[in-house]
């Protein structure tokens, strides 16, 4: 049967390492360090953005000046690297499995953040998978939900065609994400700070428990569009 993918490009934080609250609190700190009133429900929904924009929302919300969001954000890159390092960070569940196996079937592993990339670093030392291709936000014209951090990614790994490719993320920013990058499979995952719930109220092409269950999917899939070619 031939494969029908060429490249996973997947989230970090909530996707293949658990976010157990270390985001939410990072920018929770970042924003009492500049003395800025925010709520968490705010920070939710704006997950997976690049950062200095989250806190350009933030300040603009509160009838502040826009002008300290750059700061604020190397505040979050400070907070989150010592909350991190007082609570490691662990892969979700199967994570490192599952890249393994669609490694192993000849699909080429990619992974997309809205963090820096002096974060997304750490983040990608801390479970062993520095050595694959991935982009930052800080790499990009524009983050999620914009395509960017996609195409740049299909780009490192040399696929053209998105519809070769998958893209699988815990956030409606993902899920815009792989949308607009017009991607073949746009997969929510409910392991990090949306259930799934609420990213079916999101456009996407699959929606999974965790990342245990996304070979199976795709397997499904390339045998359904074999058989259609057939």
């Amino acid at each position: 049967m031939p494969r029908c993918i060429d490249l996973f490009v997947f989230d970090l934080a909530g996707t293949v390492v658990r976010d157990e609250h270390q985001v939410l609190d990072a920018f929770l700190a970042a924003a009492r360090a500049f003395e800025v009133p925010v709520a968490e429900s705010l920070l939710r929904e704006r997950m997976g953005w690049h950062k200095q924009r989250v806190f350009e929302t933030v300040l603009a919300e509160a009838g502040r000046d826009v002008a300290p969001a750059a700061a604020m954000a190397r505040r979050f890159e400070e907070e989150y690297a010592a909350i991190v390092l007082a609570r490691p960070l662990q892969p979700t569940n199967g994570a490192l499995q599952v890249l393994q196996e669609l490694a192993a079937a000849g699909v080429k592993i990619a992974f997309n953040t809205g963090f820096s990339r002096s974060t997304a670093d750490l983040v990608l030392r801390a479970v062993d998978l520095h050595h694959l291709p991935s982009v930052a936000s800080s790499e990009v014209r524009a983050g999620r939900p914009a395509p960017d951090l996609i195409l740049r990614a299909m780009e490192l790994c040399g696929v053209e065609d998105p519809a070769r490719v998958g893209v699988a993320g815990d956030t409606p920013a993902d899920l815009a994400a792989g949308m607009a990058a017009r991607a073949r499979f746009v997969v929510g995952v409910g392991c990090g700070t949306h259930t799934l719930l609420e990213l079916r109220e999101f456009p996407h092409t699959h929606l999974v428990a965790d990342l245990t269950e996304l070979p199976a999917l795709v397997l499904q899939a390339c045998a359904r569009a074999w058989e259609q070619n057939a």
